[in-house]
Parts: structure tokens; sequence; C-alpha cells
């Protein structure tokens, strides 16, 4: 059996790295590879075993971390705050930008009334300044929404100091306030939410003096990826990979290399592309899909594999208008120098990879299929949002269903492509679902 042999073999009858893929599928595994692939996780996972490494899970609530001491009402507000901000797609600094502004404004209080009478709620936005209307701006959900959307407009907000982007926002007459509060809101945000505020750190990049040629490092990524789908040992891939570099299949690697180095270069060779695909994979998926979710979604149904390929596009940044059957592209207006995806191109290429048309509108695709009462939902399910919704001609918002829990969109302008979790607000908005025909 192939696998027994390992990949070398296949390596001389395909003629190279790339094409063992299709012989290797099609003779050993097609099935098993074409599962592993469509599951970010299971994939990430398999890769990251060959550098001892698994994908980071996400830090679980410590019960006897010390809480910032608020109010029933005020960690309430503090809740709405950072759940509008996962509702627009935004980091965790979004939310902590905003947790600090309502801490110096408002202590969190959204009955505070300021300015003489004429600054109100959670932010103390001013009506007469454009904010809306005194019941709109007492709303927390609204104050907030219509806090982070201008933050969000900020040109590189996410790397400029907390007072100056809040600044930018509040236009305050004390505009250094805001960062005294920076602390005490990332603690907060810790606090409720059980993860950190802090982003990751960029890992650094793998010791690489092997100057693979694009060519050559996807040649070994694709290999390696099946392997691991596969279940085929390690020692295997790094055997294929001397082979290939001994009969010169991997030239930008074989130049001016010793014959008796070609194990220890195959070694390197492995260790450097598994590491950066284990970094790329475990960044990607977060690491949040579970087992119970993983096997709804390894159904061979359309939704299941427009969902599966949503999911491959975790990451892909936000652009108004891109995005299409093809994959991401550049937008329209603000999206135009952005290559992308926005919820509706999302979802129209997800479904393309079905075999459905669905257009490139949520007008067109909230007709482009049976609907589904929410109890029914399937994986990749297209799930409508509205200002009202009982209008459909109000419909702003697409995403595809996971598990009825949660759903993979594009969010808005500054965002990436990710997964998104029921809020009270996305059940405010909820206008039904479409399982496209």
């Amino acid at each position: 059996m192939i696998l027994e042999a390992g990949l070398a073999k296949a390596l001389a009858a395909g003629g190279g790295l790339v094409s063992s893929i299709a012989l290797i599928g099609g003779m050993a595994g097609g099935s098993q590879f074409a599962t592993a692939t469509s599951d970010p996780e299971q994939l990430a996972s398999a890769v990251c075993t060959y550098t001892g490494k698994t994908p980071k899970q996400p830090t679980p609530p410590n019960p006897h971390q010390k809480t910032v001491p608020l109010t029933t009402k005020q960690t309430a507000n503090a809740r709405i705050i950072i759940t509008t901000a996962q509702d627009l797609g935004l980091p965790p600094r979004a939310a902590v930008i905003a947790l600090a502004t309502a801490l110096q404004e408002s202590t969190l209080d959204n009955n505070t009334i300021g300015d003489h009478g004429q600054a109100f709620g959670l932010f103390q936005q001013h009506p007469r300044h454009g904010w809306g209307t005194r019941v709109q701006v007492s709303n927390p959900r609204y104050a907030t929404r219509a806090f982070l959307t201008n933050l969000a407009r900020i040109d590189n907000w996410a790397d400029k100091p907390l007072a100056i982007v809040a600044q930018a926002v509040q236009r305050s007459a004390f505009p250094h306030a805001y960062a005294k509060h920076e602390s005490r809101a990332a603690r907060l945000f810790t606090t409720l939410t059980g993860h950190s505020a802090q982003p990751e750190p960029s890992p650094k990049p793998a010791k690489d003096d092997l100057h693979l040629s694009a060519e050559d490092f996807q040649a070994v990524r694709d290999s390696l990826e099946l392997a691991t789908s596969m279940g085929v040992p390690r020692a295997t891939i790094v055997a294929d990979v001397q082979e290939a570099l001994h009969v010169g299949k991997l030239p930008s690697a074989h130049k001016g290399l010793a014959p008796h180095n070609t194990a220890q270069r195959a070694e390197h060779i492995v260790t450097t592309v598994a590491t950066r695909v284990c970094r790329e994979l475990s960044r990607k998926i977060g690491a949040v899909l579970d087992p119970q979710t993983l096997a709804a979604i390894r159904t061979s149904d359309r939704g299941a594999i427009a969902l599966a390929a949503a999911l491959k596009m975790i990451g892909v940044p936000y652009s108004w208008g891109g995005g299409g059957p093809k994959g991401p592209s550049y937008g329209i207006q603000h999206g135009a120098t952005t290559k992308g995806f926005d919820c509706s191109g999302l979802a129209e290429y997800a479904w393309a990879k079905a075999g459905v048309k669905i257009g490139g509108h949520t007008s067109t695709q909230w007709n482009a299929g049976a609907r589904i009462p929410r109890s029914h939902l399937k994986p990749g399910d297209l799930l409508f949002f509205a200002t009202n919704p009982q209008r459909p001609s109000t419909i702003h918002h697409v995403a595809l269903n996971i598990d009825g829990k949660r759903y993979i969109h594009a969010p808005t302008t500054g965002s990436k492509v990710q997964i998104g979790h029921w809020t009270t607000t996305r059940e405010a908005e909820y206008a039904g679902a479409v399982r496209p025909q």
C-alpha cells in the first residue's frame, strides 16, 4: 500500500511533490484527505504535531481572580460594551478603549447627565452634535455602537495610544483623562470574558536559511498537509523531502547542497514549513470549534461544504463590496484598497464552492432558497439580520450558521472574517434563515 511504502514512490510516479497530492488522494484516502482539509481545526492539530506544538486554547476564566468592584448595573453596562464590540467584529482592544472611555465619562452609569444637561448616557454623547436623540444616546447598545463605529473609522486606531483614539471620537475638554482608566478597563475585560485583552504577540519567524522559493515552499506545504491529515508519520515525509532533494525536485533548497547533508536539510525544511503552517492555521481558527460542531460540518451535504469553504477564509480582511464566487477581491468605495470580503461576498463565495449560485447581494440571497425555522438550522444556512426584522428591505447583514449558537461572517470595515456569537443585539435584529437551493 502506498502509505506503508511512504510518499517517495509517489514522488517518482507523480513527477514531484505537488503532483503526488492527487495521486495519494485518489489511491489511498481521498475521502479522509477531503474531510481533514475541510476541517481547519483537525488539520491545524495534525500539522502542529510535526513541530511538537498544538494550537493555543483560549484562557479559561479564573474563579479566584479578583474582580473589579462595580455595581450590578455597571457590570451589565460593561458587558454590553464588550458584546457590542464583538458583534461588530472588533478586537478586544476596541472594547478596552470603549470601557475606559465610559469609565471616564460616566463611571459606567447610564443615568449620568452632564455638560449642563446636554450630554447623556455611558459616553456622554450630545444629541446636538449628531450622536442621535436623547432616547437613543441613553440606550447603552446604541451609544456603544455609535462610539465604536466612529472608532473604527480612525486610521490605524489599533496602533495608537488609548487616549488619542478616545479623544478623536469624543472631542473632550480633558483629552488626557482617558489614559488613567486603561489598566482598569483591561482588567475588567479579562474578568468578564476570561480572556486577555492584550493581543497575541507576533510569533518570531522560524529560523530559515533554506531560502525556499515560493513554488518549492508550497510544494512541501501541500505534501505536509496531505501527510498529516492522513496520519503519515513525520519520519516518512522527512524521508520524502530528502528524496526530493536527492533527485533535484526542490531546486531552491538543493543548490550547492552536498549529498551527505540531505538528511539534515530535509529535517530542517519539514520543521520550518510545519512551524509556519501551524502558526498560520492556529491563528486563523482560534481553536474555537468543539468536536460536536466539527462532527456536524463533516457531512457531505452542500451546506457543510459551504461552511467549510467559509471557515477557510477566517482572517481574510473585510472589504466593502469585496469578494465573490472566485474568492476575495478588491471592493468599492472605502473597500477599494482592500482585498477581501464583505458579508454577502463571503456568503456568495462559500455557496459557490458548494455549487449553488445565490447572487452577490443580501436582497438576492434572501430569495435564494427555502425559509428555515430557527429550530431546524443546519450548518451553512444563511442567517439574515435587519434593522426591522419584519421588513426584508432593511436587511443589512448575512452570516453562515455553524451550530445555531455561532456563525461565520465578515462583520464590518476594519475587521476580518471571523466566528461570531448570538447576542442580544443579534437576536433583536434576526430576520430569518435561508437554505440555498
